[in-house]
Formats: C-alpha cells, sequence, structure tokens
C-alpha cells in the first residue's frame, strides 16, 4: 500500500473499530482518543504505511501501555506521555533511530498510543500488528509464535521512574517484571518492546490490522448514520457472528495482581428468550458459555456492543442493561499450535481442543 494520511474521522473509525477487537480490554477507548486529540490539534500527522514499506534493516518496535482498566489515575512527569518516552528511551539505549511504530494490540487506548506516538515523534504507524486483537500478557504475541524475543525493552512510570531491560530469560519472565512494577505502584506504565527489523517484521505479525479496525469502525458509524443495523453491518466487515443478544443479570469484577478480572452473565431476549450466556474476562473477554456450555474460546474474538452499536470494554457492562455479543474468528497465527498453547483452551486451563468459531455454526 502506498502512505496514507489519516484524517480526524479515519482515526475515530480506527479507535472505535479497535474497541470492537479489543473485546473488552484494550484500554480506554476515551482516553485513547485524548491522546490521539492531542496530537491532531499540535497540527501533527498520522501517516500510515504498509509493511512492505519498511526498509529490511529498519527497527519498528512497539510503544503501549501496561496495566489495567481499573488502574490509578496519576499525573505524569512527562508532557509526551510515558509510551512516548520509552520509545525514545529505547532508542537511545540501542544508539539507532528507529524506522516506525508498530501497535501492540489493536484496542481502544494501546493502538491510539501507538497512533499518538507516532505523530509526536514523526514516523509512521505500520498497517499490521501483532496480536490482531487485544490481549492480556505479554507474551501473547505473533512474535513469541515465531520465536522473536522481546528485549531489549524500555519501562517508564508516571512519576518518571526509567529502566532498560537488556536481557530477559524468556517473554513469560518479561510479563512478570513489567506486571510487578505496574501492580505495585497501581498505575499503567509505557513500555516499548520487540525491535524487531523489516524483514522479520513482515513474516511476523498480522498484516494490514490497522486497515481492517478502520473498516469495521467505519461499517459502524455508517449503518448508525444511514439508520442500519450497525450490528449487521459490523458482522458482515468482519466476517463475525451474532452470538447473542441479552440483558445483563450479573456483573462483577475485581482487581489481581494488574488485570482487571471478572464476568457477566446475560438473559437472552428476542431469538434468544429463555437462554442464557455468560462471559469471563481476564481484561479481555476470554471464553463465554451458552445455557451452561462453552461456547466460543480464545483465540476466537468475543465482542460486546450495546444495540445501537457502541462497543462497550470491561468493566463497564451494566446490570439492567441490554447488549449483543458478536464473535470473530483469530488471525491464521493464533491457530498454529504454539499460538494455541499460549493462548487457546489450555490457556484457560481446559481440557478440550479448540474448536474455531465458524465450525460451530456450521
Amino acid at each position: 500500500m502506498e502512505m496514507k494520511v489519516l484524517g480526524e474521522q479515519d482515526l475515530k473509525d480506527i479507535l472505535e473499530g479497535c474497541t470492537v477487537l479489543g473485546t473488552g480490554g484494550g484500554g480506554s477507548p476515551e482516553e485513547g482518543w485524548r491522546m490521539v486529540k492531542k496530537e491532531l490539534k499540535a497540527g501533527r500527522e498520522f501517516r500510515l504505511v504498509g509493511l512492505d514499506e519498511i526498509p529490511d534493516e529498519g527497527i519498528v518496535p512497539m510503544p503501549y501501555f501496561v496495566g489495567s482498566l481499573a488502574g490509578e489515575k496519576v499525573k505524569s512527569r512527562y508532557e509526551e506521555g510515558e509510551a512516548a518516552r520509552s520509545y525514545r528511551l529505547l532508542e537511545e539505549f540501542m544508539g539507532e533511530e528507529f524506522a516506525g511504530v508498530i501497535s501492540t494490540e489493536l484496542g481502544g487506548a494501546n493502538t491510539a498510543a501507538a497512533l499518538a506516538t507516532a505523530a509526536r515523534l514523526g514516523k509512521p504507524i505500520v498497517d499490521g500488528d501483532p496480536a490482531g486483537r487485544s490481549v492480556p500478557e505479554l507474551q501473547h504475541t505473533t512474535y513469541y509464535i515465531m520465536g522473536i524475543r522481546m528485549a531489549p525493552f524500555s519501562v517508564v512510570t508516571p512519576h518518571g521512574d526509567e529502566m532498560v531491560i537488556a536481557k530477559v530469560k524468556d517473554d513469560f519472565q518479561a510479563e512478570k517484571i513489567v506486571r510487578a512494577v505496574a501492580a505495585s505502584l497501581k498505575t499503567n506504565v509505557g513500555v516499548t518492546s520487540h525491535p524487531v527489523a523489516g524483514r522479520e517484521l513482515r513474516i511476523s505479525v498480522v498484516r494490514d490490522a490497522i486497515s481492517h479496525a478502520l473498516s469495521l469502525g467505519r461499517a459502524l458509524r455508517t449503518a448508525r448514520e444511514e439508520g442500519r443495523d450497525p450490528i449487521k453491518a459490523l458482522i458482515e466487515a468482519g466476517n463475525g457472528f451474532l452470538l447473542f443478544r441479552g440483558i445483563v443479570t450479573k456483573a462483577s469484577w475485581q482487581e489481581e495482581n494488574g488485570f482487571t478480572v471478572g464476568e457477566f452473565e446475560l438473559e437472552g431476549c428476542d431469538k434468544f428468550r429463555g437462554e442464557s450466556y455468560r462471559v469471563w474476562y481476564k481484561n479481555e473477554n476470554l471464553i463465554s458459555w451458552r445455557n451452561g456450555e462453552i461456547d466460543v474460546t480464545i483465540p476466537d474474538l468475543i465482542s460486546v456492543l450495546t444495540p445501537d452499536g457502541y462497543p462497550v470494554t470491561n468493566p463497564n457492562v451494566e446490570e439492567g442493561k441490554e447488549y449483543v455479543v458478536v464473535g470473530f474468528p483469530a488471525p491464521e497465527l493464533w491457530r498454529r499450535p504454539k499460538g494455541l498453547e499460549i493462548f487457546g483452551p489450555k490457556y484457560l486451563g481446559l481440557d478440550m481442543e479448540y474448536i474455531p468459531i465458524e465450525k460451530r455454526f456450521l
């Protein structure tokens, strides 16, 4: 693809699509829009480039935030924000000017963090993503599936603490280190990791991920504007499935070691009347049950929207309100054996084989 300059409407559509693909996690889209709007107001440009536009030797890392949606808001010591500072810190450590930015996951705040960092630093944002959705832990990346290490990586806190981890045992250890910092400070921290060269990047991430989010957000918005069914438009645009529609009867969550962990139950309405549905999440919606039997599991996507087509993040699902649950197939990389090993039913402690979402609808 040729470079595309993203306008304000494009950016709004991208973040709405990312919130759908965030499956309840991925950070607050309101916070994400604040980050993006700040750079727009400053007159900065958002440039989207294809994976093939990155030079073979060009380094593209990913800046993002780690913590939970329930983390405390701390006034930052960084005018540019912790994610942008962590990006520059890693550049300083490696002694190299990076070629661009890639998002860590598709989510309302973490994709926005990558977009805003790219705009602020004058870098292009790459049309790809090492998750193709939101994921709870740092090892949950297509990089891990492809054997690409996370280190060196940088961590910056809003209090002004800066650190670079030059080496780490593995991505699981990296997750423990970063999560411990975020959990102990009870706030979100900025991280930049996976400084990957262009030639590796092209074969290790989900292609056209930002464009996909844009198409989903645009489908929702235009359907709403034209008085069409936004849920139907979303399902068509994303090759998805209607999983359930109902009123939430129970909703609970708690903070556990830097994660927002919870579940909610729905009582069916319309064609689902007389049925029940339950969703469990760890930052993201990871498994659902229909009438007490397992319905959908990771790596496939479980997303919740209002009936008028606005995606909802956890833990903002409210008792007594009506919601629609939709599902989407996971990107192909996640369906490989190593992907399912770290982010499939076994990650949830289930003794069962993964069943692709589309097979449940044959």
